[in-house]
Protein backbone atom coordinates (compact mmCIF):
# COMPACT_ATOMS: atom_id res chain seq x y z
CA UNK A 1 0.00 0.00 0.00
CA UNK A 2 1.27 3.49 -0.82
CA UNK A 3 2.47 5.87 1.93
CA UNK A 4 -0.30 8.34 2.75
CA UNK A 5 2.22 11.04 3.75
CA UNK A 6 4.50 10.83 0.71
CA UNK A 7 3.93 13.78 -1.70
CA UNK A 8 5.03 11.65 -4.63
CA UNK A 9 2.53 8.98 -3.63
CA UNK A 10 -0.24 11.60 -3.47
CA UNK A 11 0.75 12.79 -6.93
CA UNK A 12 0.54 9.24 -8.33
CA UNK A 13 -2.79 8.67 -6.57
CA UNK A 14 -4.22 11.84 -8.12
CA UNK A 15 -3.06 10.71 -11.56
CA UNK A 16 -4.50 7.22 -10.95
CA UNK A 17 -7.83 8.78 -10.00
CA UNK A 18 -7.95 10.74 -13.25
CA UNK A 19 -7.08 7.65 -15.28
CA UNK A 20 -9.76 5.63 -13.51
CA UNK A 21 -12.39 8.28 -14.25
CA UNK A 22 -11.31 8.52 -17.93
CA UNK A 23 -11.47 4.75 -18.42
CA UNK A 24 -14.94 4.62 -16.84
CA UNK A 25 -16.25 7.20 -19.32
CA UNK A 26 -17.06 5.32 -22.51
CA UNK A 27 -16.10 5.34 -25.32
CA UNK A 28 -12.33 5.12 -24.72
CA UNK A 29 -10.07 5.73 -27.73
CA UNK A 30 -7.16 3.51 -28.68
CA UNK A 31 -4.86 6.46 -28.10
CA UNK A 32 -6.13 6.91 -24.54
CA UNK A 33 -5.62 3.23 -23.82
CA UNK A 34 -2.08 3.35 -25.23
CA UNK A 35 -1.25 6.37 -23.03
CA UNK A 36 -2.72 4.62 -19.99
CA UNK A 37 -0.69 1.44 -20.52
CA UNK A 38 2.45 3.52 -20.95
CA UNK A 39 1.77 5.37 -17.68
CA UNK A 40 1.02 2.12 -15.83
CA UNK A 41 4.36 0.58 -16.87
CA UNK A 42 5.84 2.29 -13.82
CA UNK A 43 5.24 -0.17 -10.90
CA UNK A 44 4.46 2.71 -8.53
CA UNK A 45 1.79 3.99 -10.92
CA UNK A 46 0.35 0.50 -11.25
CA UNK A 47 0.17 0.26 -7.45
CA UNK A 48 -1.64 3.61 -7.23
CA UNK A 49 -4.17 2.57 -9.87
CA UNK A 50 -4.79 -0.77 -8.13
CA UNK A 51 -5.48 1.12 -4.91
CA UNK A 52 -8.11 3.31 -6.61
CA UNK A 53 -9.73 0.23 -8.15
CA UNK A 54 -9.82 -1.45 -4.75
CA UNK A 55 -11.53 1.54 -3.17
CA UNK A 56 -14.13 1.50 -5.94
CA UNK A 57 -14.83 -2.20 -5.35
CA UNK A 58 -15.25 -1.66 -1.59
CA UNK A 59 -16.49 1.86 -0.94
CA UNK A 60 -16.80 1.28 2.82
CA UNK A 61 -12.98 1.30 3.08
CA UNK A 62 -12.84 5.04 2.45
CA UNK A 63 -13.15 5.56 6.20
CA UNK A 64 -9.91 3.62 6.65
CA UNK A 65 -8.04 5.88 4.21
CA UNK A 66 -8.20 9.46 5.55
CA UNK A 67 -5.50 10.42 3.08
CA UNK A 68 -8.04 10.24 0.26
CA UNK A 69 -10.29 12.71 2.06
CA UNK A 70 -7.28 14.85 2.96
CA UNK A 71 -6.39 15.35 -0.71
CA UNK A 72 -9.26 17.75 -1.16
CA UNK A 73 -8.88 19.53 2.18
CA UNK A 74 -5.16 20.11 1.78
CA UNK A 75 -5.49 21.24 -1.81
CA UNK A 76 -7.84 24.03 -0.77
CA UNK A 77 -5.88 24.88 2.39
CA UNK A 78 -2.64 25.68 0.56
CA UNK A 79 -3.03 29.45 0.14
CA UNK A 80 0.71 30.01 -0.55
CA UNK A 81 1.95 27.03 -2.58
CA UNK A 82 5.58 26.98 -3.69
CA UNK A 83 6.40 27.51 -7.35
CA UNK A 84 7.48 23.87 -7.66
CA UNK A 85 4.16 22.58 -6.34
CA UNK A 86 1.85 25.25 -7.84
CA UNK A 87 1.30 23.26 -11.04
CA UNK A 88 0.40 20.18 -8.97
CA UNK A 89 -2.49 21.86 -7.14
CA UNK A 90 -5.09 21.71 -9.97
CA UNK A 91 -4.26 18.06 -10.51
CA UNK A 92 -4.69 17.23 -6.83
CA UNK A 93 -7.96 19.14 -6.61
CA UNK A 94 -9.33 17.51 -9.75
CA UNK A 95 -8.12 14.05 -8.81
CA UNK A 96 -9.46 14.20 -5.27
CA UNK A 97 -12.80 15.61 -6.43
CA UNK A 98 -13.23 12.96 -9.11
CA UNK A 99 -12.34 10.16 -6.69
CA UNK A 100 -14.74 11.46 -4.07
CA UNK A 101 -17.49 11.68 -6.69
CA UNK A 102 -16.76 8.12 -7.79
CA UNK A 103 -16.77 6.82 -4.21
CA UNK A 104 -20.00 8.63 -3.34
CA UNK A 105 -21.66 7.33 -6.51
CA UNK A 106 -20.42 3.83 -5.78
CA UNK A 107 -21.71 3.96 -2.20
CA UNK A 108 -25.08 5.21 -3.40
CA UNK A 109 -25.36 2.50 -6.07
CA UNK A 110 -24.63 -0.35 -3.71
CA UNK A 111 -26.41 0.89 -0.57
CA UNK A 112 -29.44 3.02 -1.48
CA UNK A 113 -32.76 1.22 -1.65
CA UNK A 114 -33.74 0.77 -5.29
CA UNK A 115 -37.25 -0.13 -6.43
CA UNK A 116 -37.87 -1.61 -9.86
CA UNK A 117 -41.18 -2.04 -11.68
CA UNK A 118 -41.79 -4.82 -14.19
CA UNK A 119 -44.84 -5.63 -16.28
CA UNK A 120 -46.10 -7.82 -19.12
CA UNK A 121 -48.95 -7.19 -21.53
CA UNK A 122 -51.55 -9.66 -22.75
CA UNK A 123 -49.87 -12.75 -24.17
CA UNK A 124 -46.37 -11.68 -23.08
CA UNK A 125 -44.02 -13.53 -20.74
CA UNK A 126 -40.74 -12.21 -19.41
CA UNK A 127 -37.69 -13.58 -17.56
CA UNK A 128 -35.91 -11.29 -15.07
CA UNK A 129 -32.71 -11.35 -13.05
CA UNK A 130 -32.93 -9.33 -9.82
CA UNK A 131 -29.94 -7.54 -8.30
CA UNK A 132 -29.63 -10.13 -5.49
CA UNK A 133 -29.14 -12.98 -7.96
CA UNK A 134 -32.72 -14.25 -7.83
CA UNK A 135 -34.60 -15.06 -11.05
CA UNK A 136 -38.24 -14.32 -11.81
CA UNK A 137 -40.46 -15.41 -14.68
CA UNK A 138 -43.55 -13.28 -15.30
CA UNK A 139 -46.71 -14.61 -16.88
CA UNK A 140 -49.17 -12.66 -19.01
CA UNK A 141 -50.83 -9.50 -17.63
CA UNK A 142 -48.49 -9.28 -14.65
CA UNK A 143 -47.29 -6.25 -12.70
CA UNK A 144 -44.54 -6.59 -10.12
CA UNK A 145 -42.46 -4.23 -7.96
CA UNK A 146 -39.10 -5.30 -6.48
CA UNK A 147 -37.30 -3.46 -3.67
CA UNK A 148 -33.88 -4.78 -2.59
CA UNK A 149 -32.84 -3.51 0.86
CA UNK A 150 -30.02 -4.28 3.28
CA UNK A 151 -32.33 -6.11 5.69
CA UNK A 152 -34.88 -7.68 3.35
CA UNK A 153 -35.92 -8.28 -0.23
CA UNK A 154 -39.49 -7.13 -0.84
CA UNK A 155 -41.65 -7.97 -3.84
CA UNK A 156 -45.17 -6.74 -4.48
CA UNK A 157 -47.19 -8.72 -7.01
CA UNK A 158 -49.89 -6.28 -8.00
CA UNK A 159 -51.56 -8.70 -10.39
CA UNK A 160 -50.82 -11.77 -12.48
CA UNK A 161 -48.46 -14.66 -11.86
CA UNK A 162 -44.73 -15.03 -11.25
CA UNK A 163 -42.35 -17.89 -10.56
CA UNK A 164 -39.45 -17.11 -8.22
CA UNK A 165 -36.10 -18.89 -8.05
CA UNK A 166 -34.65 -17.20 -4.96
CA UNK A 167 -30.95 -16.71 -4.30
CA UNK A 168 -30.13 -18.02 -0.83
CA UNK A 169 -29.51 -15.25 1.72
CA UNK A 170 -30.52 -16.12 5.26
CA UNK A 171 -29.76 -12.60 6.45
CA UNK A 172 -32.24 -11.07 3.98
CA UNK A 173 -35.62 -12.84 3.81
CA UNK A 174 -37.33 -12.78 0.43
CA UNK A 175 -40.95 -11.64 0.82
CA UNK A 176 -43.66 -11.55 -1.83
CA UNK A 177 -46.90 -9.70 -1.09
CA UNK A 178 -50.03 -10.31 -3.16
CA UNK A 179 -53.20 -8.69 -1.87
CA UNK A 180 -53.31 -9.36 1.88
CA UNK A 181 -51.10 -12.45 1.57
CA UNK A 182 -47.35 -12.41 2.28
CA UNK A 183 -45.04 -15.27 1.32
CA UNK A 184 -41.63 -15.44 3.01
CA UNK A 185 -38.62 -17.48 1.97
CA UNK A 186 -34.83 -17.37 2.25
CA UNK A 187 -33.91 -19.53 -0.74
CA UNK A 188 -36.38 -21.60 -2.69
CA UNK A 189 -38.43 -21.97 -5.87
CA UNK A 190 -42.11 -21.12 -5.78
CA UNK A 191 -44.96 -19.63 -7.79
CA UNK A 192 -47.38 -16.91 -6.71
CA UNK A 193 -50.58 -16.15 -8.62
CA UNK A 194 -52.83 -13.17 -7.86
CA UNK A 195 -55.75 -13.08 -10.29
CA UNK A 196 -59.30 -11.96 -9.62
CA UNK A 197 -58.52 -11.16 -5.98
CA UNK A 198 -57.49 -14.76 -5.28
CA UNK A 199 -53.92 -15.60 -4.23
CA UNK A 200 -52.39 -19.02 -4.85
CA UNK A 201 -48.94 -20.18 -3.75
CA UNK A 202 -47.29 -23.29 -5.22
CA UNK A 203 -43.98 -24.58 -3.81
CA UNK A 204 -41.53 -26.61 -5.88
CA UNK A 205 -38.31 -26.50 -3.82
CA UNK A 206 -37.32 -25.45 -0.30
CA UNK A 207 -39.90 -24.03 2.07
CA UNK A 208 -42.04 -20.92 2.48
CA UNK A 209 -44.28 -19.44 5.14
CA UNK A 210 -47.62 -17.95 4.10
CA UNK A 211 -48.94 -15.14 6.30
CA UNK A 212 -52.47 -13.76 6.21
CA UNK A 213 -53.65 -11.27 8.81
CA UNK A 214 -56.08 -12.90 11.20
CA UNK A 215 -55.11 -16.43 10.18
CA UNK A 216 -52.49 -18.85 11.42
CA UNK A 217 -49.21 -18.87 9.47
CA UNK A 218 -49.02 -21.80 7.05
CA UNK A 219 -45.71 -23.53 6.23
CA UNK A 220 -45.48 -25.19 2.83
CA UNK A 221 -43.22 -28.08 1.89
CA UNK A 222 -42.22 -29.01 -1.68
CA UNK A 223 -45.15 -30.33 -3.70
CA UNK A 224 -47.78 -28.37 -1.74
CA UNK A 225 -50.13 -25.57 -2.81
CA UNK A 226 -52.09 -23.01 -0.81
CA UNK A 227 -55.00 -20.82 -1.91
CA UNK A 228 -56.62 -17.85 -0.20
CA UNK A 229 -60.01 -19.34 -1.17
CA UNK A 230 -59.40 -22.42 0.98
CA UNK A 231 -60.72 -22.81 4.50
CA UNK A 232 -58.07 -22.40 7.22
CA UNK A 233 -58.40 -26.03 8.30
CA UNK A 234 -57.82 -27.36 4.78
CA UNK A 235 -55.65 -24.67 3.21
CA UNK A 236 -52.92 -27.01 1.87
CA UNK A 237 -53.42 -29.34 -1.09
CA UNK A 238 -51.14 -31.54 -3.15
CA UNK A 239 -49.56 -29.82 -6.12
CA UNK A 240 -49.93 -31.05 -9.68
CA UNK A 241 -46.51 -29.86 -10.85
CA UNK A 242 -47.28 -30.42 -14.53
CA UNK A 243 -50.37 -28.24 -14.42
CA UNK A 244 -48.77 -25.63 -12.16
CA UNK A 245 -45.78 -25.12 -14.45
CA UNK A 246 -47.56 -25.47 -17.81
CA UNK A 247 -47.77 -21.70 -18.24
CA UNK A 248 -43.97 -21.45 -18.30
CA UNK A 249 -44.08 -23.66 -21.44
CA UNK A 250 -46.81 -21.59 -23.08
CA UNK A 251 -49.66 -23.96 -22.25
CA UNK A 252 -52.64 -24.32 -19.92
CA UNK A 253 -53.93 -27.67 -18.67
CA UNK A 254 -57.54 -28.23 -17.64
CA UNK A 255 -58.75 -31.31 -15.77
CA UNK A 256 -62.50 -31.29 -15.36
CA UNK A 257 -62.35 -27.49 -15.15
CA UNK A 258 -65.70 -25.66 -15.39
CA UNK A 259 -66.03 -24.13 -18.87
CA UNK A 260 -66.52 -20.57 -17.59
CA UNK A 261 -63.33 -20.83 -15.53
CA UNK A 262 -61.40 -22.32 -18.45
CA UNK A 263 -62.55 -19.50 -20.76
CA UNK A 264 -61.44 -16.91 -18.22
CA UNK A 265 -57.96 -18.48 -18.17
CA UNK A 266 -57.73 -18.66 -21.97
CA UNK A 267 -58.74 -14.99 -22.21
CA UNK A 268 -55.76 -13.92 -20.07
CA UNK A 269 -53.43 -14.76 -22.96
CA UNK A 270 -55.22 -13.34 -25.99
CA UNK A 271 -56.65 -9.96 -27.05
CA UNK A 272 -59.37 -11.83 -29.02
CA UNK A 273 -61.65 -12.85 -26.19
CA UNK A 274 -63.86 -15.92 -26.00
CA UNK A 275 -67.42 -15.17 -24.89
CA UNK A 276 -69.73 -17.90 -23.62
CA UNK A 277 -73.15 -17.17 -25.11
CA UNK A 278 -74.73 -20.47 -24.05
CA UNK A 279 -76.67 -19.95 -20.81
CA UNK A 280 -76.36 -22.75 -18.28
CA UNK A 281 -73.18 -24.24 -19.79
CA UNK A 282 -70.61 -22.47 -17.58
CA UNK A 283 -70.28 -25.44 -15.22
CA UNK A 284 -69.71 -28.03 -17.97
CA UNK A 285 -66.29 -29.65 -17.41
CA UNK A 286 -63.50 -29.41 -19.95
CA UNK A 287 -60.17 -31.25 -19.95
CA UNK A 288 -57.06 -31.04 -22.10
CA UNK A 289 -53.76 -29.25 -22.72
CA UNK A 290 -53.98 -26.10 -24.83
CA UNK A 291 -51.54 -23.60 -26.25
CA UNK A 292 -51.76 -20.07 -24.85
CA UNK A 293 -52.14 -17.00 -27.07
CA UNK A 294 -54.20 -18.77 -29.74
CA UNK A 295 -57.65 -19.96 -28.65
CA UNK A 296 -58.41 -21.93 -31.83
CA UNK A 297 -57.31 -25.29 -30.41
CA UNK A 298 -59.31 -24.72 -27.25
CA UNK A 299 -62.40 -23.69 -29.21
CA UNK A 300 -62.24 -26.75 -31.47
CA UNK A 301 -62.05 -29.03 -28.44
CA UNK A 302 -64.95 -27.28 -26.69
CA UNK A 303 -67.09 -27.41 -29.82
CA UNK A 304 -66.46 -31.15 -30.26
CA UNK A 305 -66.71 -32.21 -26.61
CA UNK A 306 -69.60 -30.01 -25.49
CA UNK A 307 -71.59 -29.77 -28.73
CA UNK A 308 -71.22 -26.02 -29.05
CA UNK A 309 -70.54 -23.94 -32.13
CA UNK A 310 -68.02 -21.16 -32.59
CA UNK A 311 -68.72 -17.82 -34.23
CA UNK A 312 -65.91 -15.35 -34.81
CA UNK A 313 -66.96 -11.72 -34.96
CA UNK A 314 -65.43 -9.03 -37.22
CA UNK A 315 -63.90 -7.56 -34.04
CA UNK A 316 -61.94 -10.79 -33.55
CA UNK A 317 -63.99 -12.04 -30.60
CA UNK A 318 -65.24 -15.62 -30.46
CA UNK A 319 -68.77 -16.54 -29.36
CA UNK A 320 -69.61 -20.00 -28.08
CA UNK A 321 -73.30 -20.79 -28.72
CA UNK A 322 -75.62 -23.75 -28.60
CA UNK A 323 -75.62 -25.53 -31.93
CA UNK A 324 -79.36 -25.21 -32.39
CA UNK A 325 -79.59 -21.52 -31.43
CA UNK A 326 -79.87 -18.76 -34.03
Amino acid sequence: MMNDHDPAAEHRRAQATQWFARLKSLPVSKGTLADFFEWRRDPANAEAFAEVESLWDDTNRIADRPSILRLTAEAHARTRPSRARRSLRPMLVMGASVLLAILVAGWWFFNVERAQDFATVTGEQKALALSDGSHVQLDTQTRLNALMKDGARQIRLEQGQAMFDVAHDRARPFRVRAGDVEVEATGTKFDVRFVGGVTRVALFEGGVNVHVQGRETVHLSPGEMWSSQSAPAASISRLDVRRATAWTQGRVIFDGTPLAQAISEINRYTPHKVILAAPGRGDDPISGSFKTGNPSGFLKAVAALLSLRVEQQPSGEYFLRERHSS
